[in-house]
């Protein structure tokens, strides 16, 4: 082989893996992972209602479990659960569309995060005190109130509305579960397979 098609080869190889470095996909680092997850955690903490259940009617809870169910529904609902649970959905969506995730942790992180925490709060201390009121997100600073309605609205990230728990904003069928009833439905089918709790229990 000659020296001058020896470098012509050796060329073509470097352009081929700087080509193959320069088409590497996206990658999404801890960081980011656990601030989305921490996010989608307070924007929606669906754990509380559980929760709830362990604290409302102790007697009767005791009568339809035993000690060692009581225990493990008990960790089950804890923060710490609710938060490993999120993250392996946030991995997921890290690992399958990491340029969509980074789009979506931008938004939250510009305002619609706190937005959507403030938004969770206020419908799970409704649900928990069975009260109906409306929440009013005209009351949010103009900034706010923009990245909140990208947030509820914007085609793009519907994905990210789905692994929220809120799911769409617009109008659903009525005869479909809504995001949220689906994540909670799902996390009791979770907690009743890891702590042998008859399905029933959560009906």
């Amino acid at each position: 082989m000659s020296p001058v098609r020896l470098r012509l080869l050796l060329a073509a190889g470097l352009l081929t893996s700087a080509g193959t470095a320069a088409a590497a996909p996206a990658t999404v680092d801890a960081v980011a992972r656990e601030r989305m997850t921490e996010y989608l955690v307070d924007m929606f903490p669906i754990h509380r209602i559980f929760a709830q259940l362990m604290e409302k009617d102790p007697k009767a809870l005791e009568a339809e479990l035993d000690g060692k169910q009581r225990a493990c529904f008990s960790q089950q609902v804890a923060r710490p659960a609710f938060v490993a649970r999120k993250r392996r959905a946030v991995d997921a969506y890290a690992d399958q569309a990491p340029d969509e995730f980074q789009a979506a942790l931008k938004l939250l992180d510009e305002g619609a995060g706190d937005a959507m925490k403030e938004l969770g709060g206020f419908s799970i201390d409704n649900a928990l005190a069975g009260e109906g009121q409306g929440f009013d997100p005209s009351s949010m600073p103009p900034d706010r109130l923009v990245s909140f309605m990208t947030f509820a609205y914007g085609s793009q990230y519907r994905r990210l509305r789905e692994l929220s728990g809120y799911g769409e904003f617009t109008d659903q069928d009525e005869d479909q579960p809504s995001a949220s009833d689906a994540q909670l439905a799902a996390m009791a089918t979770e907690i009743s397979d890891a702590c042998g709790i008859p399905p029933k229990f959560f009906e």
